[in-house]
């Protein structure tokens, strides 16, 4: 008898844990319906800073001061290659929200938008693309070679924020700002 208790637990249990996940995943999804509005006040300003953040000026600046040692280049290198991943995280996370709440308002829509449909999955292969470039320019950055670009990433968060904006907007509001 306890074999077949033990069966029972042992097939209960990748059952809940999939049960759990789903769970977890729609209140994710419900979240992000309230979010559309912080999406769309979503300011980019923030990102600015990473774009200067690992040019070789702030280094050579650096190099020229009395007292320099090659070991506090490399703190100071290894200092904001930390901070720079700080933001890319952050960024990462905000275009998966406004990514999200832009797929919710494409599902959500009263017409059938294939077009958007086609440039949400455009804007999200470049930006996985561009995450993956960056983060083999942060692996040269760390030997020593080059710097990071990182407006591309940028520019894919502020044209789908863009996007998303001109699908909540009502077109008789757009056209009456012309």
């Amino acid at each position: 008898m306890n074999n077949y208790v033990l069966a029972a637990l042992v097939a209960a249990v990748p059952f809940g844990l999939a049960l759990l996940f789903l769970y977890r995943k729609a209140s994710r999804a419900s979240n992000a319906i309230v979010a559309v509005d912080q999406c769309l006040a979503l300011s980019l300003d923030k990102y600015r800073p990473m774009e200067r953040l690992l040019r070789e000026d702030d280094f050579r600046f650096l190099a020229a001061q009395p007292g320099y040692s090659p070991q506090m280049g490399r703190r100071f290198r290894a200092e904001r290659r930390r901070i720079f991943r700080g933001y890319l995280r952050n960024l990462k996370r905000d275009f998966g929200r406004v990514s999200l709440a832009f797929q919710l308002l494409i599902v959500h829509s009263a017409e059938d938008r294939g077009d958007l449909a086609s440039i949400l999955i455009r804007q999200r292969l470049l930006f996985a693309l561009g995450m993956l470039a960056v983060e083999g320019r942060l692996l040269l950055h760390a030997a020593g070679v080059g710097t990071v670009e990182v407006s591309g990433l940028i520019g894919s968060l502020e044209a789908m924020q863009l996007q998303m904006r001109q699908l909540v907007t009502p077109p008789e509001l757009s056209t009456a700002s012309l």
